[in-house]
């Protein structure tokens, strides 16, 4: 039954928009109703799995016998960013819901965090480094506050020459966007219906 509704609701939309008939906050529902409920840990561990893995290379030999080199096991931390809009929309329990979920991944995977706090602008602290073996936790209490703009995210990393596996924001994408998509992938972690222009979007609730 699910799977019939959603697919009349689609066709509806659908001609809907074709007849210019499809107002923007009704777009904006039937997009959400739509999306597929995807584990955002599954999605995020899908990027790093490929990056944070024991791998063997072939440039420094671990020994040689004879004619024959042998492989060296080759460990690469696997390394994201992590976005944390403060501006009041998120709850503390949603954060410590989230910080658990980020420490369940560095359990199975080395991954290293540069985590970032913003809300119309990046936290004076920031940003706050988490090594592969170290626990996950924020390094303080957040107060809600501000207006929301991602760009100061997105002008840290590329001023500061950082190449992350992903980056992770965690926010309600209520906020202005930077127009351009940096060259990494973006994992949008939404609290509430709001849609992103680019990255892939993942809804909490």
């Amino acid at each position: 039954m699910r799977n019939q509704w959603q697919r009349h609701l689609a066709a509806a939309a659908q001609r809907a928009r074709e007849a210019g008939k499809l107002a923007g906050n009704l777009a904006r529902l039937t997009d959400t109703a739509l999306a597929p409920q995807v584990s955002w840990r599954a999605a995020l561990a899908q990027y790093l799995s490929q990056a944070a893995r024991d791998d063997y290379t072939w440039l420094r030999p671990s020994r040689r016998e004879g004619d024959v080199i042998w492989p060296s096991l080759r460990n690469h931390s696997g390394e994201i960013y992590v976005a944390l809009d403060t501006s009041g929309s998120i709850a503390a329990a949603d954060l410590a819901q989230f910080v658990g979920e980020l420490n369940a991944i560095k359990g199975t995977l080395p991954v290293r965090i540069t985590l970032l706090a913003c809300d119309s602008d990046l936290h004076a602290d920031t940003p706050w480094i988490c090594e592969p073996w170290e626990e996950f936790r924020l390094p303080r209490q957040f107060e809600g506050g501000g207006g929301t703009a991602f760009a100061p995210v997105f002008d840290w990393v590329e001023q500061n020459g950082g190449h992350p596996d992903a980056l992770v924001y965690f926010t309600d994408a209520e906020g202005e966007f930077p127009k351009v998509a940096p060259n990494y992938p973006v994992l949008w972690l939404i609290k509430g219906k709001a849609l992103v222009p680019w990255g892939r979007r993942i809804q909490l609730n």
